[in-house]
């Protein structure tokens, strides 16, 4: 049977690099980061990447991550709502459901070059002391 395919409601309202605000305080950056912060988020956008655009089955995705099913799929119900994922269902015994980057997805490749540059000039030590303790 063909997949059927879900691209869900978007987690992320369209902008542009021009404007990334609106004037009631949206702001896409801040968005981006609060998906993109979740945990395990990086980990699961690194394997689509080590997918090199290919098809990704859910079991795969778990085994390889050793996350739980149900962390698992809340975090790709995310991507899929972003646009950045595109799920397909495969009515088959047993169900077969794989997930792909879609090109907005595979645009994130070129923030996370950008960042992980910016990562090797600078130090992440953070300090917990308030100024002059």
């Amino acid at each position: 049977m063909p997949p059927r395919e879900s691209k869900g409601a978007s987690a992320l309202s369209a902008g542009t690099a021009e404007s990334p605000a609106d004037p009631r305080g949206h702001c896409e950056v801040g968005e981006l980061f609060a998906v993109l912060g979740r945990p395990h988020m990086l980990r699961l956008l690194s394997a689509f990447r080590d997918a090199g655009g290919k098809p990704i089955r859910f079991s795969a995705l778990q085994s390889g991550l050793g996350v739980s099913p149900k962390t698992l799929s809340q975090r790709l119900r995310v991507l899929v709502g972003a646009g950045f994922v595109v799920r397909r269902s495969y009515r088959e015994v047993p169900p077969r459901v794989e997930y792909q980057t879609t090109a907005k997805g595979a645009e994130l490749d070129e923030l996370f070059e950008v960042l992980a540059r910016w990562a090797g000039r600078h130090s992440m030590t953070v300090s917990t002391a308030g100024p002059g303790e």
